[in-house]
C-alpha cells in the first residue's frame, strides 16, 4: 500500500524519467501527485462508428487492426507509422510519431480502442489526430471515458500518467492522509476519485470543489491566525505630517489623481492607529499604485521609521527601485536595494554597492527604504525599526513571506503595517472574498498624458499587420514585446514557445533585427542583460514568456503582440498588453490566434474594453466560473485547485475557519488542520 507521504518513487512503474518529470512538475510525495488534478478533461465517453464519427468530435472507435506500416520520410530521426482500422461501417488511417513498437501491438485482426478527436482530410479521408490507443482485452483508461488530461513534462505522456494515478488510486493506505475523522477521509477520496477517475463532468467539478474547499479552508485559517497574532502584538503608530505631506506633493514631477489622493489619506489615517493597518491597493495596469506606495513609505521615513518594498521577482524589485530614485529624487532619503545577485545603497545623487557586512551595518541603521525581493526576507535583512511593510503583488507569495513582514520583523515585538499592491484586475466582489482580512483601496483613474493602447486581434495571415507594426517600431528607435505562453515546444497546446518563437522571426518577419529572449528559468543575471540591452535597444525586440506579465516598465515600448492568446484569461491579457502605452507614444497590442468561435469573439472584447476591471467583470459574466486569469491564476493564488471563482466554497471556508478559530483557538481539536496550517505558513508560493 502507498502512504500519502511516501515519495512518489514508490509507485510501482514509475520510472527515473517518470520521477524526473513528475520532479520538474512540482511532485515528489503521493500526496503531491493527487493534489495536482488534471488541467482538462476529453471526454471519449462517446463509442462510436467510423461512419458516424464527425470531424471535430472526440470519439472512440473500435476497431480492428487491418495493417500498420513505416512510411518512408526525408527527416532524420523521424519516424512516421501508418495505421488501417476498420469496422463494420467503414476504413480508417491514422499516424503514429516516433513509437517503432507499434509495429508489434498492432497486429493484423487485432481489436483495439482509438480515442482522438475527428478530421476530415479531402484527399486521405477521416482520420484521428494525436490518437490514444488501447487494447479492447483490458480495462481501458480513456477509451469510452472522461479522461484526465495533466501537465507533461520531459518524455512523460498522458498514457503513462493516467497508468500510474490510477495504479496509486486503487493502492493507496487511506487511513495515512491522517484525516480528524473516518467520514472526513471517506469524502476527501472519494473526491480524489472523481477528479482523477470521473464518471461525468458534473463529477469531476464536484470533486474540484471539495477539495478546493480544503484547501481554502486551510488558507483561510492560516490567515486569520496570522491576522489575529500580529493584532494581539500591536503596531507603531505614525502620527500625519501635514506639512511635509503638502511638500511631498509638491515635489513630485506629476499630479497625483482623485483615487491616489484618497487611497494615500485611507493609509495615513490607518498607520496612526496602533492596530495594524491590512490594506489591499489594487489599481489597473499603470494606475501609478507606486506613487502611492512611495508617498506612504517616505511619510514613514520623515517619521523616523523604515519602510520595505517586496516584489515577486528581481526585474521587478530593480524597476521599483529606480522608481522610486526618481520620485524621491528631492528628499534625503537612505533607499536600499537587496536581491539575490544585487545590493545597492542610494543616497541622493550617490550610488554604493554593500557587501555583507555595509549591508547588515545599513540594515542596524534604519531610517530607510528598503526594496527587494524575498531575498529580503533572510535573517537579519530586516530593519528592526520596520513600521511599513508593501508587499507587490501579494497574491504572488506564499502566507509565511507576507507573514514575516508583518509578524517577525520587530524586536519590541510590535508588527509593521501591511500594504499589499495588486495590478490583478479582481471584481470587487471577489476581492473581499479572496482577502477578506484587508480593507481595500482601488485606483481606477490613470495618470494624466497616458495614451490609450489600441489593441487588434490578429487571426491566421493576419499576423503580417503586427510583424509590420513591429519592424516600424524599431525603425523609430521603439522597442516591441512579443509573448508566448511556453518555454519549450507542446505541440499538444499547438502554441509557439519563447525559444522557437525567437527562431522563427530571425529568420522570417523580422530577419535583419536584433532579437533578445527572456524567460522564467533563465538566471537572475541573464534576466537582467535581457532587459537591459532591450533598454539600450541592442536587442529593440524582446521575445519573453509572462515572466514580464507584471510591472516592467520600459517607456518607449510601444508593440506588443501575444502569441496563443486564446490561451490567456482577460485579466492576464490585459496585464500584458499594460507593458506598453506607459508614455505618451501611441502604442499598440497585438493578438495572435489560430481559435473560432467563442474564443475568437472572447479576444475581441479587448479591442473596445480598456478598463481592467470592467474585463474582469464581463470575463467573469461570461464564463461563469471559467478561469479570470488564464492558466496560472490558481497558482498566482498560492492554490493549486480552489478558484477565484468558486465564491460560494469560499465563503463557506471562510464561515468554518472563523468558527474553528472561535471554538479551538489553538486547533487542539483539529490535528490535521493544524498540521496544514503550519505546513502552509512556512511554504514559499514564489514565481
Amino acid at each position: 500500500m502507498l502512504l500519502w507521504n511516501e515519495p512518489v518513487s514508490f509507485v510501482k512503474g514509475a520510472t527515473p524519467s517518470v520521477r524526473r518529470a513528475w520532479e520538474s512538475l512540482g511532485i515528489k510525495t503521493i500526496e503531491d501527485l493527487f493534489l495536482t488534478i488534471p488541467r482538462r478533461y476529453d471526454d471519449y465517453s462517446k463509442i462510436t462508428s467510423i461512419r458516424e464519427a464527425l470531424a471535430g468530435d472526440n470519439v472512440t472507435l473500435k476497431v480492428k487492426v487491418e495493417k500498420c506500416a513505416k512510411v518512408n520520410t526525408f527527416r532524420k530521426r523521424f519516424q512516421v507509422f501508418k495505421l488501417t482500422v476498420t469496422d463494420e461501417t467503414g476504413r480508417l488511417t491514422t499516424n503514429f510519431f516516433n513509437q517503432p513498437w507499434v509495429l508489434t501491438e498492432f497486429v493484423e485482426g487485432r481489436e483495439i480502442f482509438l480515442s482522438g478527436k475527428v478530421k476530415s482530410d479531402p484527399r486521405y479521408g477521416k482520420t484521428l489526430v494525436n490518437p490514444l490507443w488501447e487494447a479492447t482485452e483490458k480495462d481501458t483508461l480513456a477509451a469510452g471515458k472522461l479522461a484526465p488530461v495533466y501537465g507533461l513534462a520531459g518524455t512523460l505522456a498522458q498514457k503513462t500518467y493516467r497508468r500510474l494515478v490510477a495504479y496509486a488510486l486503487e493502492n493507496l493506505a487511506q487511513d495515512s492522509i491522517g484525516l480528524d475523522s473516518a467520514d472526513e477521509t471517506k469524502a476527501f477520496v472519494d473526491a480524489l476519485r472523481q477528479v482523477h477517475a470521473p464518471e461525468s463532468a458534473e463529477e469531476a467539478e464536484e470533486g474540484r470543489r471539495t477539495l478546493g474547499y480544503r484547501e481554502m479552508l486551510t488558507y483561510q485559517v492560516a490567515l486569520r491566525l496570522t491576522s489575529r497574532e500580529a493584532n494581539e502584538h500591536g503596531a507603531p503608530s505614525i502620527p500625519f505630517d501635514e506639512a511635509f505631506a503638502k511638500m511631498f506633493v509638491a515635489k513630485l514631477p506629476f499630479d497625483l489623481t482623485g483615487d491616489q489622493k484618497r487611497a494615500v489619506w485611507a493609509a495615513l489615517k490607518d498607520m496612526e492607529a496602533t492596530k495594524p493597518m491590512r490594506r489591499l491597493l489594487q489599481g489597473d495596469v499603470g494606475s501609478g499604485k507606486t506613487a502611492v506606495a512611495a508617498f506612504l513609505m517616505a511619510h514613514v521615513q520623515h517619521a523616523g521609521g523604515s519602510a520595505a518594498l517586496l516584489a515577486p521577482t528581481d526585474i521587478l524589485a530593480k524597476q521599483h527601485a529606480e522608481s522610486l530614485r526618481r520620485i524621491l529624487a528631492g528628499h534625503a532619503t537612505r533607499l536600499v536595494l537587496v536581491t539575490r545577485t544585487d545590493k545597492r545603497l542610494f543616497y541622493q545623487h550617490d550610488e554604493q554597492r554593500l557587501d555583507a557586512a555595509s549591508l547588515m551595518e545599513t540594515v542596524e541603521q534604519g531610517n530607510a527604504i528598503f526594496v527587494g525581493t524575498h531575498a529580503l526576507l533572510e535573517a537579519g535583512r530586516l530593519p528592526p525599526d520596520l513600521a511599513l511593510a508593501v508587499v507587490d503583488e501579494q497574491h504572488r507569495f506564499g502566507v509565511d513571506q507576507r507573514e514575516t513582514l508583518v509578524v517577525s520583523a520587530r524586536r519590541d515585538g510590535r508588527v509593521p503595517h501591511l500594504l499589499s499592491m495588486t495590478a490583478t484586475p479582481i471584481p470587487r466582489s471577489l476581492a473581499l472574498v479572496m482577502y477578506g482580512d484587508l480593507d481595500v483601496s482601488v485606483i481606477r483613474d490613470k495618470p494624466a498624458g497616458r495614451v490609450p493602447v489600441r489593441t487588434a486581434v490578429c487571426h491566421g495571415a493576419g499576423r503580417e499587420a503586427a510583424y509590420e507594426a513591429m519592424r516600424q517600431a524599431v525603425k523609430r528607435g521603439e522597442r516591441v514585446f512579443v509573448v508566448c505562453p511556453l518555454i519549450d515546444p507542446s505541440d499538444a497546446l499547438g502554441v509557439a514557445s519563447a525559444t522557437d518563437e525567437a527562431k522563427h522571426l530571425a529568420k522570417g518577419p523580422l530577419e535583419g533585427i536584433a532579437i533578445g529572449l527572456l524567460h522564467g528559468r533563465m538566471k537572475p543575471r541573464e534576466k537582467d542583460e535581457a532587459m537591459q540591452a532591450l533598454i539600450d535597444g541592442e536587442t529593440p525586440v524582446l521575445v519573453s514568456t509572462t515572466v514580464i506579465e507584471v510591472g516592467v516598465d520600459v517607456p518607449n515600448a510601444t508593440v506588443i503582440a501575444i502569441e496563443g492568446a486564446e490561451r490567456f484569461g482577460l485579466a492576464q491579457l490585459h496585464q500584458l498588453r499594460g507593458r506598453v502605452g506607459r508614455s505618451r507614444l501611441p502604442s499598440f497590442c497585438y493578438l495572435m490566434t489560430d481559435a473560432d468561435g467563442a474564443a475568437f469573439q472572447r479576444l475581441k472584447l479587448l479591442e473596445a474594453v480598456d478598463d481592467g476591471f470592467r474585463l474582469a467583470e464581463e470575463d467573469l459574466k461570461r464564463r461563469g466560473t471559467g478561469n479570470l486569469y488564464g492558466t496560472q491564476q490558481s497558482g498566482e493564488l498560492g492554490l493549486k485547485i480552489a478558484r477565484l471563482t468558486d465564491t460560494d466554497v469560499i465563503s463557506k471556508a471562510q464561515a468554518d475557519a472563523a468558527k474553528i478559530i472561535a471554538e479551538d483557538p489553538d486547533l487542539e481539536r483539529h490535528p490535521w488542520l493544524k498540521r496544514e496550517v503550519e505546513r502552509l505558513r512556512v511554504t514559499a508560493h514564489l514565481e
